[in-house]
């Protein structure tokens, strides 16, 4: 009778160690995969996923140059309106710093900013991604050092990709008015290049929609740099949202029509690629074709200087395709929809395209 309720009490052991390692076993195929490091946050973070960051190129560029070197976003003004309206851009200025804290400080009545602005479409995108659109206010003094460091190493990798020339003394806006004796029924019209570049400027854009910024703002934000950049030369528009290299080029294009304002975003940028290619290194990139969102702006020259010193020949080794895809929201939707394997984007468009992407 002992032996056969010992064997009863095995058996039952036995039982319910089989349901217990079946139950661990389902409960472990659901378990997330450990987070990609390589990944900003804006993705779900798992192996499973589709489309991922291959290379931060922020940190290839300042492993060659140093920290903070990289600066892609600023803020523009026409230089005669600059000169007839002191006031009225002492006051945009205040008001475009405020804005900058307030949207840093990534609280929810910022995040619905950003969307209110119509600068991202979903609060969980937004708030996934500002933590890596490095947003900044830098201006007056402290903008030189910075804006001069960065245009000296691009120039350096390529002459065109500031016109050819640095940028001298007169590109820098030093020019102070009275924020309190501006005029508030001034029109100023604003064209903002979409994205991380007109990031800053988010609670600006809402309270000029709901009627509470206090001045005349009338702002537009445009896909791509080819809007606006006839418009600030020509003093369409009073002031623009564009990235550095750009800026410096039109400076130097039209003998000083326009000057720097402000910087507002550093290095931002980062490539992506559909599906596990392998790419871990720039070396990595050989025999493969790139995809960037225009020609002639940062990630062009940005990438092609990146690979140049990692030994890559740009045309050869490596092609970049500027010119099938105009503009940062074109490559996004295109990456996510697998047209583009390899593209580089800048933050928040990384957040876009790859939620998109790994939707399915």
């Amino acid at each position: 009778m002992k032996k056969t309720l010992t064997k009863i009490l095995s058996l039952m052991l036995a039982l319910l160690m089989l349901v217990l390692f079946t139950a661990c076993a389902a409960d472990n195929t659901n378990t997330p995969a450990a987070p990609n490091s390589n990944t900003p946050s804006g993705t779900d973070g798992t192996t499973a996923a589709k489309a991922t960051v291959a290379i931060d190129m922020t940190k290839e560029w300042e492993t060659l140059n140093g920290a903070n070197t990289l600066v892609q976003g600023c803020l523009v003004v026409n230089t005669a309106w600059a000169a007839e309206h002191p006031n009225e851009l002492a006051k945009f200025l205040a008001d475009y710093s405020a804005s900058v804290e307030f949207i840093k400080t990534g609280s929810d009545d910022a995040i619905n900013t950003i969307v209110n602005a119509g600068i991202l479409p979903k609060a969980a995108i937004a708030k996934k991604a500002l933590p890596n659109c490095n947003i900044c206010y830098i201006a007056g003094n402290d903008m030189k050092p910075v804006m001069n460091t960065f245009s000296e190493k691009i120039f350096a990798y390529n002459k065109t990709s500031i016109g050819g020339k640095l940028p001298t003394d007169s590109f820098y806006y030093t020019a102070s008015g009275d924020a309190s004796a501006a005029n508030k029924d001034t029109e100023i019209k604003i064209y903002a290049l979409n994205g991380t570049t007109a990031l800053g400027m988010a609670k600006v854009i809402e309270d000029s929609k709901v009627g509470n910024a206090g001045m005349n703002y009338n702002i537009e934000l445009h896909a791509s740099a080819e809007g606006i950049t006839g418009a600030i030369v020509k003093g369409e528009c009073a002031i623009a949202a564009l990235p550095t290299n750009v800026a410096v080029k039109l400076f130097n294009a039209s003998n000083g029509k326009l000057q720097l304002l402000a910087l507002n975003t550093l290095g931002v940028l980062y490539l992506l690629q559909n599906e596990d290619q392998g790419i871990k290194t720039l070396a990595d990139l050989k025999g493969k074709t790139i995809y960037l969102p225009g020609a002639g702006s940062n990630p062009e020259y940005i990438t092609a200087a990146l690979l140049t010193a990692a030994g890559l020949e740009v045309g050869k080794d490596v092609i970049l395709d500027t010119t099938t895809y105009n503009s940062p929201d074109a490559l996004a939707t295109a990456f996510a929809a697998g047209l583009a394997p390899l593209a580089v984007l800048p933050e928040p468009k990384v957040t876009v395209a790859l939620n998109t992407a790994n939707a399915g």
